[in-house]
């Protein structure tokens, strides 16, 4: 398990570039799981200890450390989050960001898809190069009946007030449990 800290920051002003930028404003270039559409950026994670998450993120500070995981053993939750920034308020300046997930097992076939679900709907927006993680999650249980290796989440995150669209794609690997 490999702990990251977040400290990336999106630039949602009059910046010569847009997206995300490193905490001394350093563009960061567009990866698998970490994208931007103009001042719009989003990034997909992955934790098995949601609420933890729940708790640090709570918590004032400059950064936030994620347990970001790349495996999962069978049986065990995996969740997946969106963090985003830079969306457009509404005349009322109100964002709203949905998503969509797809999840690929192993033999690459659909594993799971869902419907549209809510990042950030109705809501004021984020403070200038803030960051907010997204209302709702993906939750996967792979059962031990199922296949072991890697399952690719795919996740379609779109910010509902002008149309602005950013693909993400991560994968975990799903073992049997660790003796």
């Amino acid at each position: 398990m490999k702990l990251i800290a977040l400290l990336l920051a999106c630039l949602v002003g009059s910046y010569a570039h847009a997206g995300w930028s490193d905490r001394q404003g350093n563009p960061l270039v567009d990866v698998e799981d970490r994208k931007a559409n103009g001042n719009f950026g989003a990034q997909l994670i992955f934790t098995t200890d949601e609420q933890g998450l729940f708790n640090k993120w709570a918590t004032p500070s400059e950064g936030v450390n994620i347990d970001n995981v790349d495996s999962v053993e069978i049986g065990k939750p995996i969740s997946a989050f969106i963090i985003f920034c830079g969306c457009k308020p509404s005349t009322s300046g109100n964002c709203n960001v949905s998503m969509r997930f797809r999840v690929l097992q192993p033999d690459g076939k659909v594993y799971s898809e869902t419907p549209n679900m809510e990042v950030w709907q109705d809501k004021p927006a984020p403070p200038r190069r803030s960051l907010e993680l997204s209302i709702e999650y993906l939750k996967v249980i792979v059962e031990s009946h199922e296949q072991r290796g890697r399952y690719i989440v795919q996740t379609q995150v779109r910010d509902d007030n002008t149309g602005a669209v950013i693909y993400l794609q991560k994968s975990f690997t799903a073992v049997d449990l660790q003796r």
